[in-house]
Order: structure tokens, then sequence, then C-alpha cells
């Protein structure tokens, strides 16, 4: 075989492993939104990402971002959602990070449902679904005992994450996916989902990807991510410092910034222009993977 054709069958033959690594990157669009324009989310352009924030629910009242941060009101209403793709993917890693604070002001009553306040959704505003969700609550005294889970005081609140729109801690476990946190102090939630290994993992203030998570399995296609007024149950919230990334530590960042995804489809398309030796990835194996998701 001459020189040029073992190039030619070598370059071709890399092309077709990478071709859907690369249409996977073109489909995603990084999102950065620091809330800084005042006035409905429904409508507004975010610093960075795949056009504009659109309605799910028409319910009153309105999402509105106000002194730079996004309000989450303690009742049901609107929720608006904001694209990464243009269709659902259904590969690769997605990470959603933001700041938020459950608000001091009020009182919160005790309840056994969570509902969605943030989270991925599949599909349009119009005809998708919440797929996977986080919600915060004062667990009433039928969901503690149900699920195990600690008494709060007037200044504590706890976090869960589930798929779906709710979650009825009285009637499924929320014990091993459940913290406790304290109204009135700013948070980093990471929330991420690994569509090739079919989980979804929750950092709070994480340090780096091994920090504790909390982990559920997940089987959907994501598509965006959403906002969601869910009820009184969940007090008062405000958002800030959004950012998704298929980059974790971009994703914990408290910037809201751009920040260059990582040079993957540069990599890629480098290696179409040198002769280095290729290696096929072999099959991993469970019983011996100690990666961090």
């Amino acid at each position: 075989m001459s020189m040029f054709t073992y190039m030619k069958t070598l370059l071709t033959s890399i092309a077709l492993l990478v071709a859907p690594s690369l249409a996977a990157l073109a489909q995603f669009a990084p999102i950065a939104d620091d809330f800084s324009n005042p006035g409905p989310l429904v409508g507004s352009t975010p610093d960075s990402g795949h056009g504009n924030w659109s309605q799910i629910s028409s319910s009153s009242p309105a999402l509105t971002v106000a002194s730079g941060t996004l309000g989450l009101a303690a009742s049901s209403g609107e929720s608006a959602q904001l694209n990464f793709a243009p269709s659902n993917l259904s590969s690769g890693k997605i990470y959603m990070g933001w700041d938020f604070t459950v608000s001091e002001n009020g009182d919160i009553s005790t309840s056994s449902t969570l509902q969605a306040i943030a989270g991925f959704r599949s599909g349009t505003p119009g005809s998708g679904s919440f797929v996977l969700s986080i919600g915060v609550f004062r667990p009433s005294s039928v969901a503690r005992s149900f699920s195990h889970l600690p008494s709060t005081t007037t200044s504590q609140v706890i976090l869960g994450l589930f798929t779906g729109a709710s979650f009825n801690a009285s009637t499924s476990d929320l014990a091993e996916r459940a913290i406790v946190l304290t109204r009135g102090v700013t948070y980093r939630a990471v929330l991420g989902v690994d569509l090739d290994t079919d989980e979804a993992r929750l950092w709070i203030n994480p340090v780096s990807i091994a920090s504790s998570s909390i982990v559920i399995p997940f089987t959907e296609n994501v598509r965006g991510i959403f906002f969601r007024q869910g009820g009184a149950s969940h007090g008062e919230i405000s958002i800030d410092n959004l950012v998704v990334s298929q980059d974790f530590t971009t994703a914990v960042t408290t910037s809201a910034s751009p920040i260059p995804e990582p040079a993957s489809s540069a990599v890629l398309i480098g290696l179409l222009g040198t002769s280095a030796v290729f290696t096929r990835r072999r099959p991993r194996n469970p019983a011996s993977d100690t990666r961090t998701f």
C-alpha cells in the first residue's frame, strides 16, 4: 500500500469516528445569564445561549428580573425554558450551575410535596416535559416519617433532586436525594446529567467534580433548562449567575461571563491533519471503573 493510500484510509477512518462527536458539539450552545437586565424574564435574551427565554406556563405572577437577580415568588406562577440545543440531546454531559438563596422573609408552611423550581427539560416549551428537577420545602410530619427526613426549623428548608415536576415525599423515599439548607444563605448549585451512563448528579457548593453529590438514575433526553414558580411551599427564591456548559469547572464558576468550552472540536479537527497513530477506545469495564462523573 502506498503512503498516499495509507494516509487517505487513515484520515477517512478518523473522520467517520469523530463525526458524531463533532455533530454533538455543534448542537450544544453554552448558556450564561447574570440577570442584569431588569424586566420580564420571558422574551429576554441571555448573555449567551440559544435564542430567548420562552414561556412554559402563563400563570401569574410573571417571572421577573430585578436588582440583578431572577425572583421566584412564593406561589405557583409563570415558568420559562431556555434551550441549549435545537433538538433533544441523547449523549454527552451537560452541567447547569447557578447561585440561589431561599429568602428569610415570611413563613414557609410544611408540605409533603416538592415542587420543581429549576432543572432540565426535553422538547419545546409548549409540549416538552420537566425531566430533571430540584425543589425546596419544609417537610410535613408525614413526609418526615416516610422519607426519614430531619425536622426543620423556620430558618431551614430541605432541597431534593427528582425527575418530573413534583415529588411526593410521603409516598416515595426522599432520604437519599435530599440535603438541609439554611434560609438567607447563598448556595452554588450544579446539576449535571451524563446521557451516556444514565446518571444525574447534584452538587451544592462544590470545590471540584469529586465533591460530594446526590446521585439518581436518569434516562431521559434533554434540550433546555427551566425556572419555575411551583408553589408557596418553596418560599421566595432569588437566582443569579446562571451558566450551562459541557464542562463541570465552567458551571461551577459564579461569573456569568461566557467561558470558552473545552477545545474538543479543535483537537478532533486537528487529528485530521496529523499522521498520529490512532487506537480505538475499548469498552469500559464497570467493575474497574474509578471515574468521577
